[in-house]
């Protein structure tokens, strides 16, 4: 009986997010109302049609944007701090595999989360592996491949990415009226 009612509520949750939730004919404000009563833990209604959620340890804090297409698996715990942008098609992903014999070469399952600080931007189709902090006000280049943490205020870029140089800490847009 609880298996079926954990399949009954994953359906469900299925249902609301990753149907509902993701149609491009869902305007954006009931797709926010769907991911609330779905479970979500979002304080941002700012997320386009398209994107999928894997797992329920998801945090999207206020002021957070996803654009189309973003792929967020967060079977480990998620965290998108306070006013960051997602590009279109990115994969943000907690879980991979240990390496397996020489029979199957896929072990078993390896999961770690992943935080992603305040006043972030990451690039168009940019991949962050599982077990990575990307610091506040970071810029990742669109198609980087983020596998190891990155400071804080800092541009990084490559296959893998890398620190490409630091940027200013300070309000850019302060003085515009």
């Amino acid at each position: 009986m609880l298996k079926l009612k954990y399949y009954l509520s994953l359906i469900v949750w299925n249902l609301f997010v990753n149907t509902l939730g993701k149609s491009m004919f869902t305007p954006q404000s009931i797709r926010f109302l769907l991911y609330k009563m779905a479970g979500m833990r979002t304080a941002s209604a700012n997320i386009r049609s398209g994107c999928s959620f894997r797992g329920k340890n998801l945090v999207i804090e206020q002021g957070v944007f996803l654009n189309h297409n973003v792929f967020i698996d967060s079977w480990e715990k998620v965290l998108i701090q306070e006013n960051t942008a997602i590009a279109f098609d990115v994969l943000i992903c907690t879980s991979s595999h240990k390496i397996g014999g020489p029979f199957k070469r896929v072990g078993d399952s390896d999961r770690k989360p992943i935080v992603i600080g305040q006043g972030c931007w990451i690039g168009a189709r940019a991949t962050i592996l599982p077990g990575v902090t990307i610091g506040d006000g970071c810029i990742i280049a669109a198609g980087s491949v983020v596998n190891k943490d990155c400071k804080a205020h800092t541009l990084y870029a490559g296959v893998p990415a890398k620190e490409i140089r630091p940027l200013e800490n300070r309000e850019v847009n302060a003085n515009i009226k």
